[in-house]
């Protein structure tokens, strides 16, 4: 896939993810049809899923950066992390 590609898919993944958080921290619920965290009744619940949204935009903003000639390749990164 050509790095422009990257960064138009990284770019969408991550604006859906920040208005996501956006929207979650407004109306103080997030999840899906199978658990849903409030953030009185269930904050770490609710915590975690916002971050784990967060580390998407900044995978996304650090994909971007990779394709604009900014950074090192994030996946490269991951892949040294975990491999």
């Amino acid at each position: 896939m050509p790095v422009w590609g990257m960064a138009v898919i990284f770019g969408i993944l991550g604006a859906v993810a920040a208005w996501t958080i956006r929207r979650d921290l407004a109306i103080g619920v997030t999840g899906d049809g199978l658990y849903t965290f409030r953030q009185d009744d269930s904050p770490a619940g609710f915590a975690a899923i916002i971050a784990g949204k967060a580390f998407v935009v900044a995978f996304a903003i650090a994909e971007i950066l990779y394709a604009a000639g900014l950074g090192d390749d994030p996946m490269v990164l991951l892949r040294r992390l975990f491999g």
